[in-house]
């Protein structure tokens, strides 16, 4: 018996190793791959890498869209693909050749493919179009704002239904946008609500963090853009009381000169560190150095970020959006803010800034309901053999059926 061949349709992956762009996806890939499927990876270029290579095992397939190619701009840097729309005219008139074109690559690569998984609408899309012209099934996982674009945009809502309707599984990461694609009429059967890991080996805390002095490390990780709420944090910070707070920065983006020159302006250049990019082994060190984590955000989907700090042992301070509140214990493994609210933010860092034993018992909390719950990216893969199995056992069944019947 042949290995199911998987076609993975996504917007955002690594180009390398060393490379953290879309990682949570390549995590999953490469443990959908340990349970003996034939994984492929087809994406639009990010500006580094055009063409195929094998990446950490997986056969992955980069298409550009644009000529020259300098001049792409959909998806390349941070904030993704909704994130470029809307600070570029230029990006914004490459959608449809970008569709167009991973819609032909796409075509072309799913010979031979057994099923598609696609995360993100953009890519559902083509995933959708793809079954409808030759009857694969597909999964779609939404991630983050196309579910809540799909809930307050018009045009989103009639691709979301339509790309919903096609699918077999629909696979959201987390309650909130499960229960906007029920509020659009998916029904409960096609639902499935996977629990996506994180990697405690790599993220694992510190042995020496409880012999700090008074600084305390305050750590961001994930894009600099303007919806992450980094604004409301730098602010925050610029309050005497939290004179001791040292504000580290992992991630690049559009909003990062912005950033330097409003903590240069509340003079907070002293105590700011932007890091930019880093691959995620260095990314875990960071985390290992920090105290806390912070995520400001204004909308998140299930952020991965969130769950390596508590893997790392950190408490977290964040917002109280998206899929959040279903990761974070409050007031157990982290505190909980309105998103926006300056002087609730600075409260929460206060109080844990504040309170080394409640920093280590948060995160000594945090660490603990990752390895009892298991979130790893074996068990992730695990659901996702299941519900393969379970689409591909049931196009099997259905194609039986209708052979007896003729």
């Amino acid at each position: 018996m042949h290995a199911n061949k998987i076609m993975v349709l996504t917007t955002c992956y690594p180009s390398d190793e060393e490379d953290p762009s879309g990682i949570f996806i390549a995590k999953l890939v490469s443990a959908i791959k340990t349970r003996g499927y034939e994984p492929k990876v087809v994406a639009p270029s990010n500006g580094i890498f055009h063409g195929r290579r094998v990446l950490d095992g997986i056969e992955t397939v980069r298409f550009g869209y644009f000529w020259p190619r300098s001049m792409e701009r959909l998806t390349v840097g941070a904030g993704g693909i909704p994130e470029n729309m809307a600070k570029s005219r230029l990006a914004r008139l490459q959608v449809f050749p970008m569709m167009l074109v991973y819609l032909l690559v796409a075509l072309f690569e799913s010979r031979g493919a057994d099923l598609i998984y696609a995360n993100w609408l953009g890519a559902g899309i083509i995933g959708a179009i793809i079954n409808l012209l030759t009857g694969k099934p597909l999964i779609v996982s939404y991630r983050g704002d196309d579910g809540y674009l799909a809930r307050d945009r018009f045009l989103w809502r009639v691709l979301t239904r339509w790309v919903t309707g096609r699918s077999d599984v629909v696979a959201p990461v987390s309650r909130e946008i499960m229960e906007i694609l029920a509020g659009l009429g998916a029904p409960p059967a096609k639902c499935h609500l996977p629990r996506f890991g994180v990697d405690a080996e790599m993220f694992h805390p510190s042995s020496s963090r409880s012999e700090r002095g008074e600084e305390v490390r305050l750590l961001y990780v994930g894009a600099v853009i303007l919806k992450k709420g980094l604004k409301c944090l730098v602010e925050a910070l610029a309050d005497h009381s939290l004179k001791n707070v040292r504000l580290v920065v992992v991630g690049n983006g559009c909003y990062l000169g912005e950033l330097e020159s409003l903590c240069q302006r509340l003079g907070l250049s002293g105590r700011t560190e932007f890091k930019g990019q880093l691959p995620p082994r260095e990314v875990a060190k960071e985390m290992r150095n920090a105290d806390l984590l912070c995520l400001p955000s204004f909308t998140e989907g299930s952020p991965n970020v969130i769950k390596e700090a508590m893997a790392s042992g950190l408490p977290v301070v964040a917002s109280r959006v998206g899929g959040i509140p279903e990761i974070v214990r409050e007031g157990v493994t982290g505190l909980l803010f309105s998103p926006g609210d300056v002087g609730e933010l600075r409260g929460c860092i206060a109080t844990v800034a504040g309170d080394p034993s409640l920093r280590m018992a948060m995160g000594a909390e945090g660490r603990e309901v990752v390895i009892r719950s298991g979130i790893s990216w074996d068990s992730t893969a695990e659901e996702f053999d299941m519900m393969f199995a379970n689409v591909l056992a049931a196009r099997a069944g259905a194609y039986a059926r209708a052979l007896s019947e003729n």
